[in-house]
């Protein structure tokens, strides 16, 4: 049975201010940024969107450097807990940021501007049309822009289902399905490897600048095998070193693709 408007908010809350989920957004930020430092430095202040901003653990962090910032977010609940953080936080700086409780299909009919990088991090696996959603990001990037994808990775799905769930079968049924269950989004979402991505994109003009595992091991293992007090310091200094591994990253839970827009 699909849950309620009210069951989605409450479950998308517990979701984002879960442990994993707040090391994954700084793993994501660290491997965009190290991207970014080139352009910030060339051009100071960025034009940023978010989409599917949730509570706005990447979006703040950009804010919090001077960088003008949207949210996208079609679940209200999360827009307005990120808002609230960003005038908790960030309280000279709330004024300069936008809050937009929309869906990036809806993108053009509500904004005009055009960015200079657009995150969208756990949103395209439950887009219906991802092609259509990749060609409105497009039309408001800017040309050499950058736009940073993060999204569940096919073989970091089949690794779990088998090393957690001990299931061959559904390990197997993996390398060939195109969904997984989820308590989200009408109970599917679409599972796509890095290469299908890669795919949609390149025909639009996007170049691959960087590749990343989120959370390769993180989810395997426990808080014992760090120092008393050290997990998420410990957790975060080999998930960036395994996430960065062409050898470990292909089957982190996740999958950052970092573009340029030609």
């Amino acid at each position: 049975m699909e849950k309620t408007p009210e069951e989605k908010a409450e479950l998308l809350m517990e979701l984002a201010e879960a442990p994993s989920t707040r090391l994954e957004a700084e793993l994501a930020f660290r491997f965009l940024y190290a991207h970014l430092e080139a352009a910030i430095k060339r051009n100071g202040e960025l034009n940023i969107l978010d989409v599917g901003s949730g509570l706005g653990e990447v979006a703040l962090r950009f804010a919090a450097l001077g960088h003008k910032v949207t949210m996208l977010e079609p679940q209200a609940c999360l827009l307005e807990t990120a808002e609230e953080r960003a005038r908790l936080q960030l309280p000279d700086r709330t004024g300069l940021m936008r809050f937009l409780n929309e869906r990036i299909e809806d993108l053009e009919e509500c904004i005009d501007d055009e960015f200079d990088l657009i995150v969208c991090h756990e949103t395209i696996e439950y887009v219906d049309d991802p092609l259509r959603a990749f060609n409105v990001i497009t039309r408001v990037l800017k040309p050499r822009g950058t736009l940073s994808l993060v999204f569940l990775n096919r073989y970091g799905l089949i690794a779990r289902r088998l090393i957690v769930d001990e299931n061959v079968k559904e390990a197997m049924e993996t390398f060939d399905v195109d969904e997984f269950d989820t308590q989200l989004h009408h109970g599917r979402g679409h599972l796509y490897s890095d290469a299908e991505i890669t795919a949609l994109l390149e025909p639009l003009g996007y170049n691959i600048d960087g590749q990343y595992g989120l959370l390769v091991f993180a989810e395997f293992i426990d808080c014992s095998l760090f120092e008393e007090g050290q997990c998420f310091k410990g957790m975060l200094e080999l998930e960036e070193r395994a996430g960065q591994e062409p050898h470990l990253k292909g089957i982190g839970k996740f999958v950052q693709l970092i573009c340029s827009k030609s």
